[in-house]
C-alpha cells in the first residue's frame, strides 16, 4: 500500500457507497437472515421435542427451545441393543462405499476429460442415460440375489457405487485442470492409470471432498436399499435400527391405549419424541463430517461445476 493511499485511509477518504447499494446491502443481510431462521427452526423443533416434557409435547406447546428436560426418548434409543451395531455397519457400508466410489468415479471420468479414442461419445452417452433410466425395483433386486449379494453390505456398496452426475461433475473438473500436466507426464512416459492416481487425483482433492461428502451422506441416510437388500437383523444400517425403534415406539402407544392402562399419557408422548430423537441420532455424525471438508465444499462444487 503507497504512503499516499494510508494517508487517505488515516483521513477516512473511503470510496462512498451510493443509497441503492446500502440499500441491497440491508436487503440481502435480512434475506439470509430470514432464510437462516426457516432452515434452522425445523432442526431447533425437532431437537427441543426430543428433549421436551410430555405434557409439553402433548400440547403442542414445544417450538424451537425445550419445555422441561426429559431424556426417556434417548434412553430408549441409546439402551436398544442393535443401536451400535447398526452405526458400526452403517460406518462400514459409508466408509467402503465412499473409497470404491471415489476410485471408480475417477477412472470413469479421466477418459472423458483427456482422451482421445473411437467411441469416447458413445461411452459418454452411456454414463448419461443413466441419469433418465434405470432398471427398477425388481430387476436390481434380481439381479443382486443371482449376483449372490442378497443380505449383504456389497449389495448396498455396488448399486450406488458410480452415479453419472457424479461422473460428470468429477470429469468437469478434470477438464478444468491443465492439459499439459497430462501431456507433460506422457512424454516422461507414465501411463494413464499413473497420471490418474499420481497426478489428477492429488489435484483434485476439492472437487473429490464434495463428492465424498455427498457419498457418504447418501449411503447414511440410505433407507430403502437396506429394506430392499438386507434381512439379517445383525447386518441391519442405522436407518433400519431406527425405524424399528419408531415403530416399537408406536406400537407400545397403541398396546397401552387398547389395554387402558394409566400410562397413557406419557406413551402417547413417547412416539413423538422417539421420532424426534431417531432424527437428532442420525443427523449428528454428518453434522460432525461436515466441517472437515467444509473447506473443499465451495471450491469444489464451483470449479466441478457442469459447463456448457
Amino acid at each position: 500500500m503507497t504512503q499516499q493511499a494510508i494517508k487517505k485511509r488515516k483521513r477516512g477518504d473511503f470510496i462512498r457507497r451510493s443509497l441503492g447499494e446500502k440499500t441491497f446491502d440491508v436487503l440481502n443481510i435480512l434475506l439470509m437472515l430470514a432464510l437462516v431462521c426457516f432452515f434452522l427452526f425445523p432442526i431447533l423443533n425437532m431437537l427441543s421435542i426430543s428433549l421436551s416434557n410430555e405434557y409439553a409435547v402433548l400440547r403442542g406447546d414445544v417450538t424451537f427451545y425445550p419445555m422441561g428436560i426429559n431424556l426417556q426418548a434417548y434412553e430408549q434409543i441409546f439402551s436398544h441393543s442393535t443401536l451400535w451395531q447398526g452405526i458400526m455397519n452403517s460406518i462400514l457400508v459409508a466408509g467402503v462405499g465412499c473409497v470404491l466410489s471415489i476410485i471408480s468415479l475417477s477412472v470413469a471420468a479421466y477418459p472423458l476429460a483427456f482422451g482421445d479414442f473411437y467411441g469416447k461419445k458413445l461411452y459418454n452417452v452411456l454414463i448419461l442415460i443413466t441419469m433418465w433410466f434405470n432398471g427398477g425395483i425388481i430387476p436390481t433386486f434380481l439381479t443382486m440375489s443371482r449376483l449372490g449379494l442378497h443380505n449383504t453390505h456389497w449389495a448396498l456398496i455396488f448399486n450406488t457405487m458410480i452415479t453419472a452426475y457424479y461422473v460428470v461433475i468429477v470429469r468437469s473438473y478434470f477438464e478444468s485442470l491443465p492439459s499439459s500436466i497430462v501431456e507433460s507426464a506422457r512424454i516422461d512416459g507414465a501411463n494413464d492409470f499413473r497420471i490418474l492416481f499420481q497426478l489428477i487425483i492429488p489435484l483434485s482433492k476439492p472437487v473429490l471432498a464434495t463428492v465424498s461428502l455427498w457419498v457418504i451422506v447418501g449411503h447414511w441416510n440410505d433407507y430403502l436399499n437396506a429394506l430392499l437388500f438386507i434381512a439379517d437383523r445383525s447386518k441391519y444400517t442405522l436407518q433400519l435400527v431406527l425405524k424399528e425403534m419408531v415403530l416399537n415406539a408406536e406400537s407400545s402407544v397403541y398396546a397401552i391405549s387398547m389395554s387402558g392402562g394409566t400410562d397413557t399419557v406419557g406413551a402417547a408422548a413417547l412416539g413423538q419424541q422417539v421420532r424426534n430423537a431417531v432424527l437428532v441420532v442420525s443427523m449428528i455424525p454428518m453434522v460432525i463430517l461436515y466441517p472437515f471438508v467444509q473447506r473443499y465444499f465451495i471450491t469444489g462444487v464451483t470449479l466441478g461445476a457442469v459447463k456448457g
